[in-house]
């Protein structure tokens, strides 16, 4: 061989060497950066930031795809609770059989995807038509119809369905953990304006000039009806007058009782002491006297009750009828009120004061 085709050869051996041994060089370096990321996030962890060792996961998983890097990234997104992408990648750890990592840490990432899927549910989207996108709590879960259910979070899961030419459609729904749901959603197509096509041949008419006409003058707006009292309205203004009434009888009737009790008090040698009925003769305290004051207390006490309830109810009800609509009244409100008696308790004793212009 001469010596230009040795060094050719030389050349052609030292290429293929490198290209054989550069993938296992890079695969090393790339396995190297990875674990250097998962070390720094779990120290994260154990400083207690997991959204920070969650990124540090991600990027060691993005760089070599490796159980260990899949289970630490899935047990930083269960602390965050994210939990369908938890249920991913610590089902993707928990699924390699013969990694060292996963052998060891079997027991505590098997019970992690147990508290995981306690946390999902199942949603299963179908309807029409056939290739809309089907989007689930924000994340695109893939064209209808859906090969199989959408694992979500329990909570609140929003279903957007939209596809070209037809009306979008949402659905809201909780789910709680554990639970499957099944939602029917049908696009409706859309309607746009009709608009009339001219046949490029045929001629445009020219239309007529516009001739000015004198506006119409705006009609009168109808006459509102007069309001009348409402037949509550009318029930409650007579059933407080009513009341007034009522209550000025009893009033009246428990001043008589009460005048009658006082003087039969009286007449039976009776008087007060220490606030018990007593014989005026001896001092003692007797049962009959004693019968005596409670009954003209409990008669004026009646009497007192009776008035207030009267001027209560007499002027719920004038205000009733002041405050009628105008159409009602046959006269204005202050002759209308004149025709009415105002009552009320009287400033001094037992009794009912009443004044008014008829």
């Amino acid at each position: 061989m001469s010596k230009s085709g040795f060094r050719v050869a030389r050349a052609v051996i030292a290429v293929g060497s490198m290209l054989v041994c550069a993938p296992s060089a890079w695969s090393a370096d790339a396995q190297s950066e990875a674990d250097k990321l998962i070390r720094h996030g779990v120290e994260l962890r154990k400083a207690h930031d997991d959204s920070a060792a969650a990124r540090e996961f991600q990027k060691a998983y993005e760089l070599v795809r490796s159980p260990r890097s899949a289970g630490q990234l899935g047990l930083a997104e269960q602390a965050l609770g994210r939990w369908e992408d938890a249920e991913r990648h610590v089902g993707e750890a928990v699924l390699a059989t013969g990694d060292p990592w996963v052998v060891k840490n079997r027991g505590p990432l098997e019970k992690a995807l147990s508290i995981i899927q306690e946390h999902l549910g199942r949603v299963e989207v179908i309807g029409d038509p056939e290739g809309a996108e089907v989007v689930v709590s924000g994340r695109p879960a893939g064209k209808l119809p859906l090969r199989e259910a959408v694992r979500v979070s329990a909570g609140l899961v929003d279903v957007d369905v939209h596809a070209p030419g037809y009306v979008s459609a949402q659905r809201n729904v909780t789910i709680v953990g554990g639970q499957y749901q099944k939602i029917v959603i049908h696009l409706v197509k859309e309607r746009g304006p009709s608009v009339a096509e001219t046949p490029a041949h045929e001629p445009v008419a020219t239309p007529a000039p516009l001739t000015a006409v004198a506006p119409e003058p705006p009609a009168a707006p109808p006459a509102e009806p007069a309001e009348g009292p409402s037949v509550a309205r009318v029930a409650l203004k007579w059933t407080t007058a009513g009341l007034a009434g009522a209550g000025l009888a009893t009033g009246i009737i428990g001043t008589v009782l009460h005048s009658h009790n006082v003087s039969k008090f009286g007449s039976s040698g009776c008087r007060i002491r220490d606030g018990a009925g007593v014989l005026e003769s001896t001092g003692a305290p007797d049962p009959t006297c004693q019968s005596l004051l409670d009954s003209y207390k409990t008669d004026q006490t009646v009497a007192i009750i009776g008035y207030v309830a009267a001027g209560a109810f007499a002027a719920a009800s004038l205000v009733l009828f002041l405050t009628e609509p105008s159409s009602t009244l046959a006269t204005s409100p202050r002759e209308h009120a004149s025709r009415w008696p105002l009552c009320g308790p009287a400033s001094e004793g037992v009794g009912l004061a009443c004044g008014g212009r008829f």
